[in-house]
């Protein structure tokens, strides 16, 4: 009778599959406690994954099983960090104009394009425009020198379920404040339905990150290998701001940029997310940005 059907614990040289070699070096795991359930017993990833470590757990805790996205962005953050240079820049803004702005447009835009304009929309808008206008943004690492994007590409981060997907809207300053978002509507709602094509990843050099629908004020993201900057965006909120010398209460959004140490240098970084705080806090340059460049 094998091992696999005994019951006992297999042996440390029992055969594993590649994932489930990772897995048990990932977590500390020995093989000889591992019960392979494979052809033959060998050991695969389920099988690892679903044994409980006995050291430093609480009784009764057990492994989750991870799906297959879930283990791809736990490889690929452990990747980012492992291999690019993080630092971040940090900026709050009056985004009252912005809001404002937002309001006035909402009802028309919706009528008569059936697109509902978000606060992601137009900070897709003044990434593309500052992307346009910072062309050393538009770089990622590759092959030990920069490879520069001959076209503005943002990814945007979409929460799916049990993880993450990115979609990228191409050509980005193309499009105008109303094609961004469009075309953010368009593949949100592909990635949420599972109908996302494979052509809609991959391709860009910064992505946004917005938790502003939640309670999040501000936070730092991790760069989404290869590429070489993420904007992380809170929520907009009633906060105290000085404002001429005076202290006032505006509606204020933080933005923390990740940026590839690699590729930029802090100046460089400071003027690509300043040229995106002039924009936002300027809502109508941003229009005139899109209308210039049309």
């Amino acid at each position: 009778m094998s091992q696999a059907t005994s019951g006992k614990p297999q042996s440390a040289r029992q055969a594993a599959s590649p994932r489930a070699r990772r897995a048990m070096a990932a977590l500390g795991i020995d093989p000889s406690a591992v019960r392979g359930s494979g052809p033959g017993g060998r050991i695969v990833e389920a099988d690892v994954l679903k044994l409980q470590p006995r050291a430093g757990l609480a009784a009764g805790a057990t492994m989750v099983p991870l799906s297959a996205m879930r283990l791809a962005i736990a490889r690929r953050t452990a990747e980012s960090f492992a291999t690019i240079p993080h630092f971040y820049l940090r900026s709050e803004l009056d985004a009252t104009a912005l809001v404002g702005l937002r309001a006035q447009l909402l009802d028309g835009v919706q009528r008569d394009h059936g697109v509902r304009l978000t606060l992601t929309d137009f900070i897709l808008g003044a990434m593309a425009v500052a992307m346009a206008d910072c062309p050393w943004a538009n770089r990622i690492w590759r092959d030990g020198g920069l490879l520069q994007f001959p076209t503005v590409d943002l990814g945007l981060q979409v929460a799916v379920e049990d993880g993450l997907l990115a979609p990228v809207i191409r050509r980005a300053d193309t499009l105008g404040l109303l094609g961004v978002g469009k075309e953010r509507a368009r593949l949100v709602a592909a990635a949420r339905s599972g109908k996302l094509p494979a052509d809609a990843l991959g391709g860009a050099a910064t992505s946004l990150s917005n938790l502003g629908d939640s309670r999040v004020d501000e936070f730092g993201a991790v760069i989404m290998p290869p590429q070489s900057s993420m904007l992380a965006v809170g929520r907009a909120a009633p906060r105290p701001l000085v404002v001429a010398g005076q202290l006032a209460v505006r509606t204020t959004l933080r933005l923390c940029l990740s940026v590839d140490h690699r590729v930029m240098d802090g100046a460089a970084g400071a003027k690509f997310l300043g040229r995106i705080v002039e924009l936002l806090e300027n809502p109508l340059l941003l229009l005139w940005a899109a209308v210039r460049r049309g």
